[in-house]
């Protein structure tokens, strides 16, 4: 028969509040309404000698509108309470224990309401920290207050003169408006990757494609953009003589590469206007200055007989030779946005929040060269295609 009833008790009481439950979201802010019993979804066991139990969160961050260039934020102080972390048992729910916790979830909307006034004030980023940690204090401070004066919510007296004096301070208070959080028209940030250079013509002739490393600095202004890079990559040669050098009377080379590989090192300079930023996608167009250098080792060679009549060479010295060319590049950036997040500091070191996008960047790219230190004249143009992770930063204007 009492297993029977408690199928019964479970079936019409408790198994609908659960259910209940079950479809409310895990936050509740203080702006839904009173606390109702169905808010503490954790159910504490008749054995256990805790009543009750409310998990609460102060919070101060800014609410992303989209991941827009153009996104608006509000930087909301919030009082929350987490239904799903907090608990009751069922055979206590009494009123004057709710009103307790209304009280101490009272308490933290005050809290909450001298922090946004600070915000609303125009302090930003370590300043929001540090306000938000003293309020943080200030509460569990002031709820131990609470349980000593009213035994835990079971004076009456001790209760109501708390509910006056926080509701006089709330009415005083008011409920501060929430300003409007935009970031600014100015971004910058940095890329870096790999990438594969393919050069062409008589540039070709003389080196190989290769796999190059490279690593910029980037910034703009609502759609215009500039960023500047450095590459570096090691292509093999495919011509031992690029100067040109005359051999001896028996034909003999006097000079050749004295290493297996170049050192090619790029630089550019770009400006772009961005044409599309939808959702999360971007693409950029680039033009501007493209510096290229080769460098690498020649050996000078002297040759002599050995007892056999057979040439032997021997390297009597080794010299550096470089060449430098200034061309014209463009390039497309192709930006894939895969996450966006607010930081508590801004990267120069000012105490400003700020958005983090990352994205990754493809950028194929065409650059031109010529060499007229060579003899004859090398030429040719540079196909090439990078692979890049990017970090872009907009600070937000309060």
């Amino acid at each position: 028969m009492r297993k029977t009833l408690g199928i019964i008790l479970f079936s019409v009481i408790i198994a609908p509040a659960m259910a209940s439950a079950a479809m409310l979201d895990d936050i509740k802010l203080w702006s839904d309404g009173p606390l109702d019993w169905i808010d503490f979804m954790q159910v504490i066991p008749p054995t256990s000698s805790e009543d009750s139990h409310m998990e609460v969160e102060l919070s101060a961050t800014p609410i992303e509108s989209s991941l827009s260039n153009n996104a608006t934020a509000r930087l909301e102080a919030r009082a929350i309470m987490h239904r799903r972390s907090s608990a009751s048992s069922f055979e206590r729910r009494t009123p004057e224990r709710l009103r307790y916790h209304q009280l101490q979830f009272d308490l933290l909307e005050l809290m909450r309401r001298h922090l946004q006034e600070e915000i609303n004030s125009g302090i930003s980023g370590a300043k929001v920290e540090e306000r938000l940690q003293y309020y943080k204090d200030l509460y569990y401070q002031r709820v131990r207050q609470i349980a000593q004066e009213t035994k835990n919510g079971t004076l009456e007296a001790a209760v109501s003169s708390w509910e006056d004096n926080i509701e006089s301070q709330l009415n005083a208070l008011g409920t501060p408006q929430i300003p409007q959080v935009t970031t600014m028209s100015g971004c910058y940030g940095f890329y870096a990757g790999v990438g594969y250079d393919r050069p062409t013509g008589s540039l070709y002739d003389n080196f190989g494609g290769s796999a190059m490393f490279h690593a910029g600095l980037t910034g703009g202004y609502k759609n215009f953009k500039i960023k500047g890079d450095v590459a570096f990559g090691q292509p093999s040669y495919r011509n031992d003589n690029i100067f040109n050098i005359a051999p001896d009377e028996e034909g003999r080379p006097l000079q050749g590469n004295n290493s297996s590989n170049a050192t090619h090192f790029t630089s550019s300079v770009q400006v772009g206007y961005t044409i599309l930023n939808h959702g999360r996608l971007s693409i950029t167009p680039n033009v501007g200055g493209f510096y290229n250098h080769y460098r690498w080792d020649i050996a000078n060679y002297s040759w002599s007989k050995d007892d056999d009549g057979n040439d032997v060479r021997t390297t009597t010295s080794v010299e550096k030779r470089n060449l430098n060319s200034f061309g014209v590049i463009a390039s497309i950036d192709f930006d894939i946005n895969f996450s966006s997040r607010v930081t508590n500091t801004s990267l120069t070191g000012y105490s400003h929040r700020e958005r983090w996008t990352s994205s990754l960047r493809i950028t194929p790219w065409i650059a031109s060269s010529k060499f007229t230190k060579c003899d004859p004249t090398v030429s040719g143009i540079h196909l090439g295609i990078n692979v890049s992770y990017l970090g872009l930063a907009r600070l937000f204007r309060l």
